[in-house]
């Protein structure tokens, strides 16, 4: 996925001062990389991972302290920022391109899209498979649930939960025919969106002033929000249905706020770091009350926005070099990882439960070891060939 920087056309690549960038407020915008925007998808990537990964380890350790942790708690919440920064990376890479309803844009959008995403997971997929059909034990462990509301587990790596998971149509219905590779749902629900992408982008273009699109991303969040808590999902991890519901509420806002970045003249100086240490500083505050965490999408949001200007320490710290590193790999690890958790958990945990703490600590850093070595074979052998087939595939952008 191609991250963006907002760079003056025929401006030279050179610092400008407050006042030469206010004098350049009016004009149009070209698309180029913003590091920040890589490096947040790897600091989400990491959140996602220690949400899985830490309370079972701390629980091995015989550590409690951290049980009740709201970073640790609401670290499922990263979803949501991958949906914002997918529907706000989108909408300034591909926005401009559907003024006009030219099917071979349509054409060349798709394949992009869903030759990028696919064979990785479908590898993934069939990759499932022999544990599945050699550790009958596994599945049933897998299939076990300690409350009613976990009770779809009972299909996990069911056949028809198969096909329904390898064509990423999971969260498109109520029925769950069972769950194959837990983070795939958010990949079905983000092919949703593409789906849509168009015929909201093609809508968002009629709207010019920023006011109206911010406003615009607010209100489909605030209604995300509502719907989540009328529905008793505010709290929880919602990746079915609802989970889609997330998804769309996310992906929108992302699309709109990228709509008022294309639209808006360059935030700069104070203004610039302002929107992104505010929307840091939201996201503290809903860390710091736990009830408030649902509406952390705010901050997720509008910090985006102002990293889309790379103009303070956050986005220098988020475009340093380890976070771009994990940026680069976050989806091939987010994909990857969570299969190996649970064949850990299933097959390793329990037995290192009454082992010494350094071999308890020895069993966790070679799991993660093991995930990042699969996560790199499977970057530069699938996800990187399947990027350079969609370029090939999709050819040239089309003019407008």
């Amino acid at each position: 996925m191609a991250e963006m920087i907002l760079e003056r056309k025929n401006v030279p690549s050179v610092q400008k001062t407050d006042v030469e960038l206010k004098k350049q407020a009016s004009g149009h915008f070209l698309p180029r990389i913003i590091p920040a925007l890589t490096g947040i998808r790897g600091a989400a990537a990491l959140g996602i991972a220690v949400h899985h990964m830490l309370p079972p380890m701390l629980k091995s350790l015989n550590i409690h302290s951290l049980d009740h942790s709201v970073i640790v708690e609401n670290g499922f919440r990263s979803v949501d920022l991958f949906f914002i920064l997918s529907g706000f990376i989108l909408m300034l890479t591909h926005g401009d391109e559907f003024r006009t309803g030219n099917l071979l844009t349509l054409k060349r959008f798709f394949i992009l899209r869903f030759v990028r995403v696919y064979p990785l997971h479908i590898v993934i997929m069939f990759l499932i498979v022999p544990i599945v059909l050699l550790f009958p034990d596994f599945v049933h462990w897998s299939r076990t649930y300690s409350s009613p509301e976990f009770a779809y587990k009972v299909h996990n790596f069911s056949w028809p939960g198969f096909v329904q998971s390898l064509l990423l149509v999971q969260t498109w219905t109520v029925v769950k025919l069972g769950e194959w590779n837990g983070p795939s749902w958010s990949l079905s629900a983000e092919v949703l969106g593409y789906l849509l992408f168009p015929c909201l982008a093609w809508g968002l273009l009629y709207l010019k002033k920023p006011a109206v699109l911010h406003g615009l991303a607010g209100c489909i969040l605030a209604g995300e929000c509502v719907l989540l808590a009328v529905t008793h999902h505010a709290y929880n991890n919602p990746s079915g249905t609802m989970g889609a519901v997330r998804m769309l509420g996310g992906f929108g806002a992302g699309m709109a706020l990228g709509r008022a970045v294309l639209a808006a003249g360059p935030l700069v100086g104070r203004r610039a770091s302002l929107v992104t240490w505010g929307s840091l500083g939201f996201v503290v505050c809903t860390l710091a009350f736990p009830e408030l965490s649902p509406v952390m999408v705010f901050g997720f949001a509008w910090l985006l926005f102002g990293l889309a200007y790379q103009q303070d320490a956050v986005g220098r710290l988020l475009g340093s070099r380890i976070f771009l590193w994990l940026g680069i790999l976050s989806f091939p690890f987010y994909m990857v990882h969570f299969i190996l958790f649970k064949v850990f958990m299933w097959g390793i945990e329990p037995e290192i439960l009454h082992s010494g703490t350094a071999e308890i600590l020895l069993a966790w850093g070679c799991l993660f070891l093991i995930m990042i070595f699969c996560t790199v074979l499977l970057h530069k052998g699938v996800e990187r060939p399947s990027h350079r087939l969609a370029r090939r595939l999709a050819g040239p952008r089309i003019s407008s």
